[in-house]
């Protein structure tokens, strides 16, 4: 597997691409992102903190490779890692931890935890509708008061899975068998971060509610309605 270790200059570069490489990865150093190859298997970003600095080098990398973002990190709490997330990133090794964590999490980068685009759908295309929410399933169009709205590809599964099921709960196992049918360790933890960044991107306060210990619910188009009202 073909890693690039790449860190602002930062000091611990050294130390990991050395582990990996005895581990049996092949690894490449990159001083910057201008020096960072189209073609490489996975991204391991040496950051320290997530910080506006990390962020907009992240973005930078974004523009360069598809390949997965994995953060060498301090530490890392929900709106560190939803700011992350946005910005490109895959998944967190948070300090302190062994080599053979974080190579478990370099490979599991590019297994199924790696966002791929939602499969075709089956049948003729649907047009699903929740209040404001409007989805092109054939499209894979989201719009709110006739306003598009980007998603990333399984941001758009997610909505898609509460759509059909306006109304109901979903509860979160069925969530995360759509999102990641094959199984992936860190799904469960993912979810709630895609279920926080498109609440945040639908800005629809209510619509998507947490049902406790069981998932989450699109709220009906009369329900959101009437709380949008009060």
């Amino acid at each position: 597997m073909k890693v690039l270790v790449t860190g602002l200059g930062r000091r611990r570069s050294r130390t990991v691409s050395g582990g990996l490489a005895i581990l049996g990865f092949e690894v490449r150093e990159a001083a910057g992102d201008a020096d960072v190859p189209i073609q490489t298997d996975v991204v391991l970003l040496d950051c320290g903190v997530i910080d506006d600095e990390v962020l907009a080098y992240c973005r930078r990398l974004r523009r360069r490779t598809q390949a997965p973002i994995v953060a060498v990190t301090q530490r890392v709490d929900l709106q560190a890692w939803l700011r992350g997330h946005e910005a490109g990133i895959d998944d967190y090794a948070v300090q302190p931890f062994g080599l053979q964590e974080l190579a478990a999490r370099l490979r599991l980068s590019v297994t199924p935890g790696r966002e791929q685009p939602p499969p075709p759908p089956t049948g003729p295309p649907q047009r699903l509708t929740a209040g404001p929410l409007v989805v092109s399933e054939g499209a894979r169009t989201v719009e709110i008061h006739g306003t598009r709205v980007d998603l990333r590809p399984k941001e758009f599964q997610l909505l898609v899975a509460l759509m059909r099921k306006v109304g109901r709960a979903v509860p979160r196992e069925e969530l995360v068998a759509t999102l990641w049918p094959t199984g992936w360790a860190g799904a469960e933890r993912s979810l709630e971060v895609h279920v926080a960044s498109l609440r945040a991107k639908i800005a629809l306060p209510g619509m998507i509610a947490t049902v406790r210990g069981v998932g989450y619910r699109m709220v009906t188009p009369e329900s959101f309605l009437r709380f949008t009202a009060a």
